[in-house]
């Protein structure tokens, strides 16, 4: 018979290899390709584009340079079906999420949405990231509370690269910012018809420049 519980929660092991981590990169590379592929046609571009650039460049450069940094990245194993294999696929819908971002416009700046479908467009996709960032902070949550049937850390705290004894801190400052800034997001979303589009890519722009400060903040105390 097999044992269900051994497919459901696999045996945690620590990555002897950041596969996950590069693969993650490589697809980071791709989409950092598509903005800049626009970017170096700036001259030609209109300030709605421009800005639309920008808030791409800003999502996406900040999210990389998060994700690099994040100290709540897992250190162990992908494997089928546990609780970092369901972060790694959030990943990776951030990053095709990231990708429609950066293709919303053409690459020769023709052909174009108009400004407030564009602005419309963009606001949409750059929610929808944050409620997958959200998703992100609570599988990190669930795992730092997750237990075996002793009652131990089903994923302890990681020392100096060994599995400790003691269970990882759940990071709820890390989810209360990410939801906080939904929020907002999902506030100006309701609201954008209000906005010219210029106007509504600058307050993205600043939300997301907010979001990083207070995460690069929290990693900071925390470490």
């Amino acid at each position: 018979m097999i044992d269900l519980r051994l497919v459901l929660h696999p045996k945690p092991e620590l990555g002897r290899v950041d596969t996950s981590l590069r693969y993650t990169d490589i697809l980071f590379g791709f989409v950092i390709r598509e903005l800049f592929l626009r970017l170096q046609n700036w001259s030609q571009l209109t300030d709605s584009v421009r800005w639309h650039l920008v808030v791409g460049t800003t999502l996406v450069l900040g999210s990389w340079i998060g994700y690099r940094r994040s100290q709540n990245r897992t250190t162990y194993e992908v494997k089928f079906f546990n609780l970092p294999l369901f972060r790694f696929l959030v990943d990776q819908l951030m990053l095709i999420l990231y990708f429609r971002i950066a293709v919303l416009t053409e690459v020769d700046g023709h052909g174009l949405p108009t400004d407030s479908d564009l602005a419309a467009s963009t606001i949409n996709l750059v929610m929808y990231v944050f409620v997958l960032y959200v998703v992100w902070d609570l599988f990190g949550i669930w795992m730092a509370r997750s237990m075996t049937k002793g009652s131990t850390p089903r994923y302890p705290q990681v020392v100096d690269g060994k599995m400790s004894e003691g269970a990882q801190p759940a990071d709820w400052v890390g989810f209360f910012i990410s939801t906080s800034v939904l929020a907002v997001f999902a506030v100006l979303w309701c609201r954008a018809n209000v906005f010219d589009p210029q106007g509504l890519f600058v307050l993205v722009v600043l939300l997301l420049l907010t979001y990083r400060m207070a995460k690069e903040i929290r990693t900071s105390w925390r470490s």
